[in-house]
Formats: structure tokens, C-alpha cells, sequence
């Protein structure tokens, strides 16, 4: 039996009952599509997959995205990463923690992501969380006049180029110029409704957000400040710590997102040891393409 349980944080829900190995039906995935929706982030327990069944899994929610980090691509994979600590590359530091700063999937792309999803193998017992900030309920509690304001407000998005907090670890690096020519600035509403539900949230100010058309660059970029700033309030972030097995997976236009920063193992037996599979994908689940567009994925209750 399957069961959703809401997390006691500002978002998400620990699912159980699933077999995401196995073919999943149009009523589950309508189940774990609206629960999606309703939490933001779930997490989907006790997973044992290879990487075909995670691909697999991963298609059921739109289309896998190459990221522009071509190099960091997982062989034969092109549309999946390994995130964490284990491989060679991650002795370099701004790799390792290239994720260690609020951010929002492939939005300095013209198509963003609209869900990412983290399959957890290797857990540290020391650090290792992804912390989520919850979008739509930080754009509900604006004040009146900022949430008037930021309605109409149209966002420049670079690759790595945004304001960072004192806390916050600079974004893995561009590294070839094929791959800088393949994003350049894009724009984006800083207000996006939900392309399922309608609910608004305040979309990606971290990670690549830099400019406001109609503001001065400064102004622009102190705006953008203000509000990321407004986001990430405890109040609006769950901070999620993964066992193995976990399937993590997140409404990327509902939500921002960081990784803690973590060192360098010694062995993959080590107690900072973390290695994830990350998949992101853009465009709307398969299910809600194949079924009738009246469909109302607010009256598919969980099992």
C-alpha cells in the first residue's frame, strides 16, 4: 500500500509502498504527480535501482535534460550526474560544492527544468543535506506591495552570475567555451504560476538571477538580493538528511534548493562519503500528455 505523509517542515512529503523499479501505473504516477504539487518535494524510500530502472523512472516526468557541464555527464548517460564527493573531480573544491549555493535547475536555460530528482547510494553520517526553500509560500507571504512589485518584474538569468551570501560556495565553472556559448542570458518572470496547478511562487533568484529589465544593474541585483533573502528564511526550508535508497525528487518551478558543503573522503567507506544520481528533466509528466486535458490532478487522492 502506498502511503504520503506530510514532513513536520515548510515543504515535503516521505513517500512509501513504491517499487520504482517496476512499470508504474497511470493512477500511481497521478498520485505521486499531485502529491508533488501539493509538498514540493518527495521523498520516496527504500529505492534499489540500477541506473536503466532510474532513467526509466526519471523519463515518467518529462524529458531528461544534458546538462551544459558536458564533462561532468555520467558515461553512456548523458543526461544523468553523479553529485557528491567520490569521483576524482571532486578533489577540486568548486566542484565538489559547486551546488553549495541557492539555486534553481537549469534556469539560466530558456526552457528551465521543471522537476530534478536525487537517488541516494552512498550517505554521510556527517553533513551531506539538501536544503529546500519552499517559493510558493515566500510569494505568499510578501507584503502587499512587494508582491504587486515583483509581479511585474522580468529577471536576466547568466550562468553563475548572481550575488552570493557570505555562506554560499561559487557555482562549478563553465569549462570551455562551447560550453558559455550554449547559455547565454536568458530572462525569466520573477512571479511564475505553476504550469499544473496556477498557484504562484517566486521563481529562481539564486544561482544565475543578476538583472531586473527597467532597474539599474545595482538596483537590479539588490532587488533580487532582497527577496532571495526573504526566501530562505527558516521558516520557508526543509532541510532534508537521505538514507540510502531515498529518491528525492523536487518541483523545481515551486522551489530553490542548495547542497552543505562537504569535504574530501578518504575512502568511500568514510563517514563524509555521499554519492548521489541526479536526474532533471523539463516539460510535464507523461501521464498528464497522455490523458484527456480535463483531467484534475486535484481530485487524485493518495492511496
Amino acid at each position: 500500500m502506498v502511503t504520503i505523509t506530510p514532513i513536520a517542515a515548510a515543504c515535503g512529503a516521505e513517500v512509501r509502498g513504491v517499487d520504482l523499479s517496476r512499470d508504474l501505473s497511470d493512477e500511481l504516477m497521478l498520485t505521486l504527480t499531485q502529491a508533488l504539487y501539493d509538498y514540493r518535494v518527495l521523498v520516496i524510500k527504500e529505492q534499489q535501482l540500477d541506473k536503466a530502472s532510474y532513467y526509466r523512472f526519471g523519463e515518467q516526468w518529462g524529458e531528461p535534460i544534458p546538462h551544459v557541464l558536458d564533462h561532468m555527464r555520467m558515461k553512456g548517460w548523458p543526461a544523468m550526474m553523479t553529485i557528491g564527493n567520490t569521483e576524482e573531480r571532486d578533489r577540486d573544491d568548486r566542484t565538489r560544492n559547486g551546488a553549495a549555493l541557492w539555486h534553481t535547475d537549469q534556469s539560466y536555460e530558456a526552457v528551465p527544468a521543471s522537476a530534478t530528482m536525487l537517488y541516494s547510494l552512498i550517505v554521510p553520517k556527517v553533513g551531506g543535506q539538501t536544503h529546500f526553500a519552499d517559493m510558493a509560500a515566500a510569494y505568499d507571504a510578501l507584503d502587499d506591495a512587494t508582491r504587486a512589485y515583483a509581479d511585474r518584474c522580468s529577471v536576466g538569468h547568466l550562468y553563475g552570475q548572481t550575488r552570493l551570501r557570505e555562506d554560499e560556495y561559487e557555482v562549478t565553472s563553465l569549462a570551455s567555451d562551447r560550453q558559455v556559448e550554449a547559455v547565454p542570458t536568458c530572462w525569466h518572470p520573477l512571479v511564475m504560476p505553476h504550469p499544473v496547478t496556477g498557484r504562484k511562487a517566486i521563481y529562481a533568484v539564486g544561482h544565475g538571477a543578476f538583472r531586473i529589465r527597467g532597474m539599474s544593474d545595482q538596483e537590479g541585483s539588490d532587488f533580487i538580493y532582497r527577496i532571495k533573502e526573504h526566501c530562505v528564511q527558516d521558516r520557508f526550508v526543509y532541510s532534508h538528511r537521505y538514507e540510502i535508497g531515498d529518491v528525492c525528487i523536487f518541483d523545481t518551478l515551486s522551489t530553490m534548493h542548495r547542497a552543505s558543503p562537504i569535504g574530501l573522503p578518504n575512502s568511500l567507506h568514510d563517514d563524509i562519503a555521499r554519492l548521489l544520481w541526479r536526474i532533471s528533466v523539463r516539460g510535464k509528466p507523461r501521464v498528464r500528455d497522455s490523458l484527456s486535458g480535463t483531467t484534475n490532478l486535484r481530485n487524485i487522492q493518495s492511496m
